[in-house]
């Protein structure tokens, strides 16, 4: 339960709503602590801020802030919208829990909204003269912060919602995916290709894609109930009738129910335990680039830049320590095949007939090949074979396919 609270709970920090209503939440403590404030202010400084200035100033931030929040919410979507049509839907969660993005929003709501309960405020005569004094102070300092605000909203807006953000985004996403993966290979249970031939597997209880699986509190009930549990739906599956969450070697019947509670299905699969749908979101933005519509061959080359980074990163990563599996719970490892046939696949079909992505494809299955000896080299030379027998049926110049050759002969 607790590993389950914790998904929950970051999915709702991660959230586009959760920001505003936190920053909403600071201008009304905000106002509420200004009387408490007032108590600390020394007598004489007490009616050195009169009411009009005060009332102007936030008179100001309430009518204007407004209005910047509705502008920053409509470029903010707008530029969602375009990252999804020149890149990936898939990117659109990602870009919406940008930080920068967030806190500019926060604070301009948050700012709104302080402004306008310190009018209402003012105009009931709430405050007595130490307690304007304290909030004419306070709007000073929200004015500096929402100008701080601006400046870096008006940078972020340079690259925001572009298709190399994009690129960047699922980057970002996906390599913590797979650092996650390096140190747990099987999830953090025991690693196992199947189930034991008299185990019972448990079915899903509704169709979905996994999401996030409680590997603690399996191993938990497979210590009190002694039984052993294999997990068969990793993050990324798709399951349903006929395709079964796990597999128990004895008291099933006693246990379908909590192991069924320890898996998170939902409609859509995400980047957070799921290195494939990464993967696989990043040859999606390759393919659409490759299309006739399109036909913007640099973004596939970007691509591949990034599988690169990504798949040399996890064979390092995988290289290093790992976690001690959990007792009692098994778990099939990450096979590194999905991961090359992922990645490329597409791009390798999609590609064939642009001389300078297969070039590239080869460089960055050869730079694979060579990054680990044990995980990647014979996947990367297979797929470049395959790779370079598309690009030679799709190419019809030879001096194309020449130098294709030679790139994947070095």
């Amino acid at each position: 339960m607790g590993n389950q609270l914790v998904f929950h709970l970051m999915r709702v920090v991660k959230s586009i709503w959760f920001r505003p209503a936190a920053y909403a939440l600071a201008a009304l403590a905000a106002i509420l602590f200004t009387p408490v404030l007032a108590g600390l202010v020394p007598e004489s400084w007490a009616g050195t801020v009169n009411l009009e200035s005060v009332e102007t100033t936030l008179n100001i931030l309430a009518s204007s802030m407004l209005a910047v929040a509705i502008f920053a919410l409509a470029t903010m979507f707008s530029a969602f919208q375009a990252a999804a049509q020149a890149a990936t839907p898939r990117a659109r969660p990602l870009m919406t829990q940008d930080r920068t993005a967030q806190g500019a929003i926060s604070t301009f709501v948050g700012a709104f909204l302080f402004s306008l309960l310190g009018l209402i405020g003012l105009t009931t005569n709430l405050y007595n003269d130490a307690e304007i004094l304290i909030l004419f102070v306070l709007s000073l300092l929200l004015v500096a912060i929402v100008v701080a605000t601006l400046i870096s909203w008006i940078q972020r807006l340079t690259g925001f919602g572009g298709v190399e953000e994009a690129i960047l985004s699922i980057e970002d996403a996906t390599r913590a995916a797979l650092n996650h993966a390096a140190r747990r290979p099987a999830l953090g249970a025991k690693p196992a290709e199947k189930p034991a031939k008299n185990s019972t597997p448990v079915p899903a209880g509704r169709p979905g894609y996994v999401q996030s699986i409680d590997i603690a509190k399996l191993a938990r009930l497979a210590n009190d109930y002694d039984v052993r549990i294999f997990i068969d739906a990793q993050p990324g599956r798709y399951v349903g009738p006929g395709r079964p969450l796990a597999y128990v070697t004895g008291k099933a019947d006693e246990l379908a129910d909590q192991i069924r509670d320890t898996f998170v299905t939902a409609q859509r699969r995400t980047f957070e335990a799921d290195p494939r749908f990464g993967l696989i979101a990043l040859s999606e933005i390759a393919s659409r680039a490759l299309s006739p519509a399109v036909n913007d061959p640099g973004t596939a080359i970007s691509v591949l830049a990034a599988i690169g980074r990504l798949f040399c990163g996890y064979a390092a990563a995988a290289r290093g320590e790992t976690e001690t599996p959990l007792d009692g719970v098994l778990a099939r490892p990450l096979d590194p095949e999905d991961l090359v046939r992922d990645a490329f696949r597409a791009i390798a079909r999609d590609g064939a007939g642009h001389v300078e992505v297969g070039i590239r494809l080869q460089k960055t299955l050869a730079m694979l090949a060579s990054a680990d000896g044990d995980i990647f080299t014979g996947l990367a030379k297979d797929m470049a074979r395959d790779a370079l027998e598309r690009s030679n049926a799709a190419l019809t110049s030879e001096s194309d396919r020449a130098a294709l050759k030679s790139a994947a002969s070095a």
